[in-house]
């Protein structure tokens, strides 16, 4: 990863000055008692990867500020500029001019040193998770839903508005309305009898009605009466 381009970096330059100065990547103004050049790693930022493969690629931009430090300036400008020549005939790199403000030269406690920056891409890639293709005829199960309407009552037969229906082993639950009616979707396969739970005044009914009756009249409510008070 970042130490990765640390290294070849370091192997780089160690080239380009022919090993006459020390390499460290700690900042500018670390103490040192002889010439070295600081490579300094100041900034990372994402960007944008050109990439055709089937690879999902992450890709970051390494901003390393590059000084040299001696105390014979003519010999620091001289390996400044050695790297910078070199630099600019490298295709994975990219050579810049940042603008650093005071505060940088400030909190590193020296005054501020000529330098340039290189800007070295990183890419991180993985393989896109493989999704298998279907080959098999897609089954479509289709479950068969009746709507049942129905009416909820008390003592003289009036309605209960609010009253809460809930279906035994489903989450379908409807309520009543002013008039006590609700509807509500089952199943439409129900052989024997249409099987819910009332929630209704504060109190809890188990009904059961035979299918025979809610047939009857297909196009009409039936009628659930609770024994409770209105």
């Amino acid at each position: 990863m970042i130490d990765e381009i640390d290294r070849r970096l370091k192997e780089w330059i160690t080239m380009v000055i022919d090993g006459q100065l020390a390499i460290t990547f700690e900042h500018p103004g670390t103490e040192r008692n002889q010439p070295t050049v600081s490579v300094y790693l100041y900034d990372m930022e994402y960007s944008t990867p050109n990439s055709t493969t089937r690879e999902i690629p992450f890709q970051i931009s390494l901003s390393y500020l590059l000084t040299v430090q001696s105390d014979d300036q003519v010999e620091s400008h001289k390996y400044l500029g050695k790297i910078l020549y070199a630099a600019k005939s490298q295709s994975d790199m990219e050579v810049g001019f940042p603008a650093l403000p005071a505060q940088f030269w400030q909190a590193i406690g020296i005054a501020p040193l000529p330098h340039f920056s290189l800007q070295i891409p990183l890419m991180i890639t993985r393989e896109t998770e493989h999704i298998p293709t279907i080959k098999a005829q897609p089954h479509i199960g289709i479950s068969s839903v009746t709507q049942i309407t129905g009416v909820v009552v008390g003592p003289s037969d009036q309605p209960i508005p609010g009253a809460k229906i809930m279906l035994p082993h489903s989450k379908t639950v409807a309520y009543t309305n002013n008039k006590g009616l609700f509807s509500i979707a089952a199943d439409a396969n129900l052989q024997r009898a249409f099987n819910c739970k009332i929630d209704a005044k504060g109190k809890q009914f188990s009904i059961s009605v035979p299918m025979q009756q809610i047939l009857k009249t297909p196009h009409a409510p039936f009628t659930i009466h609770l024994d409770l008070e209105v």
